[in-house]
């Protein structure tokens, strides 16, 4: 069965019913890293917890999260590539691995690249579907796949504590600078007012302007808290400069 149908064929006629929406399988993961260093391939496991057979897809996107999967090229061969139909508490693992093709563009040395894992699950028809109106809904989990090259300067558990915080904008901005070599996920950040600016991931060797309720005078420090490899929560403090960063 080709992905069009899986993912177009799910929904039924009429908006009489709708079954309820919740992900059977789950990842066991919030985010992959592929390190270069450590060999070719990554792997990500997934299972069904749920009590009934899912229909389960993946693919890889660049990005762009409402391309097409057959309009997607990336360096990445995925492990089963198939539809695979995952039976209550049976688990699949995953095997990515990096590939690129002649004519795939180079992707930097210098620094990470991300990518992001899809995983479309389309539960059974309930029971008595044939008899009902119904619309059924798939369920799609995206994690970011981290691409890391070899030879990067610096270690990623060390990029977060690093970055540099300034104001920007004539005090309408709060600018954060990373001059890693790694992405920073920045869960969220407090000012010293209690103000929570809007915040996410920070790219390697980028600049990224957040703006800011103009306070009566200028913050001196940030707390913020960010997400290592494994996904989890860590917590930081850092000054911030009155003048801008690069």
């Amino acid at each position: 069965m080709k992905l069009n149908d899986l993912r177009y064929s799910i929904l039924l006629c009429s908006l009489v019913a709708i079954a309820p929406v919740s992900a059977a399988v789950t990842l066991q993961a919030t985010r992959i890293v592929h390190d270069d260093a450590k060999g070719r391939d990554a792997t990500l496991r997934a299972a069904n917890t749920g009590d009934q057979p899912a229909l389960t897809q993946v693919w890889i996107d660049d990005g762009d999260g409402r391309a097409r999967p057959e309009d997607i090229r990336t360096p990445f061969r995925l492990t089963p590539a198939d539809p695979r139909l995952l039976q209550p508490r049976q688990g699949q693992a995953y095997r990515i691995t990096y590939a690129p093709r002649p004519s795939d563009p180079a992707l930097p040395r210098d620094r990470e690249s991300v990518f992001y894992f899809n995983l479309l699950d389309i539960p059974p028809a309930p029971a008595g579907a044939e008899q009902a109106n119904l619309l059924q809904f798939a369920v799609r989990t995206r994690v970011k796949l981290f691409h890391r090259p070899k030879g990067l300067v610096g270690k990623a558990e060390d990029a977060a504590a690093g970055l540099r915080w300034s104001v920007g904008d004539g005090r309408r901005t709060l600018r954060i600078h990373n001059a890693s070599a790694f992405h920073v996920s920045l869960d969220h950040i407090t000012l010293e007012d209690g103000t929570s600016p809007p915040v996410d991931m920070i790219a390697p060797l980028s600049t990224v302007d957040v703006p800011m309720h103009q306070p009566p005078r200028l913050p001196a420090t940030v707390t913020y808290w960010w997400l290592d490899d494994y996904g989890a929560q860590r917590e930081g403090r850092s000054p911030i400069n009155p003048a801008p960063a690069p």
